[in-house]
């Protein structure tokens, strides 16, 4: 009986933390997105593009370490390709009750789009 709390407890926070990593995941790619459709409509315009992407981070209080790059359009790219991805640090919010699993995770996602923009 002494075994099972620890596994129970190991389980239950490792399930919670796996739940907040994927939604961490889900909502970089939505900034990723947002930040590709702003782009592929602009020059692309890089500010507008990472504040866009940051906004979608804010919102949803993912605020650790948020990182925004925007690539493209090469010239000699005959698609005209514009890629967007938006990293971040994800907390270990379990670690303050078991020390082991103390430390982040950095994660990212990234996102590709046609040009339509001109320039």
């Amino acid at each position: 009986m002494a075994l099972i709390l620890p596994f129970l407890l190991l389980l239950v926070f490792g399930i919670t933390e796996f739940g907040r990593a994927w939604m961490t995941v889900n909502v970089l790619q939505s900034a990723a997105r947002e930040g590709a459709r702003l782009a592929v409509v602009t020059t692309p315009d890089v500010p507008a593009v990472r504040a866009r992407a940051i906004a979608v981070c804010n919102a949803a209080a993912v605020h650790n370490n948020v990182v925004v790059t925007c690539v493209g359009p090469d010239i000699l790219d005959p698609e005209r390709k514009v890629t967007v991805t938006v990293s971040a640090d994800f907390n270990i919010v379990s670690g303050r009750v078991l020390n082991a699993f103390r430390g982040t995770i950095p994660l990212s996602a990234q996102t590709t789009m046609r040009s339509e923009g001109g320039g």
